[in-house]
């Protein structure tokens, strides 16, 4: 006499419930000081000196 095979019952997979997507808090731009351009002192231009023209004799 054969004997159904009585097969184990499969457990059921037990969903793993998803976390919901915690919304990480989105952190406001720190506006960063703009440093104020210093002026760069602008060198006055030096006369080059003339050279003396020195008269041949004549």
């Amino acid at each position: 006499m054969v004997y159904p095979t009585i097969e184990p019952p499969f457990p059921q997979p037990v969903p793993s419930p998803v976390p919901e997507p915690i919304p990480s808090p989105v952190p406001e731009p720190i506006p960063s000081p703009v440093p104020e351009p210093i002026p760069s002192p602008v060198p006055e231009p030096v006369p080059a000196p003339i050279p003396q023209t020195i008269p041949e004799p004549v």
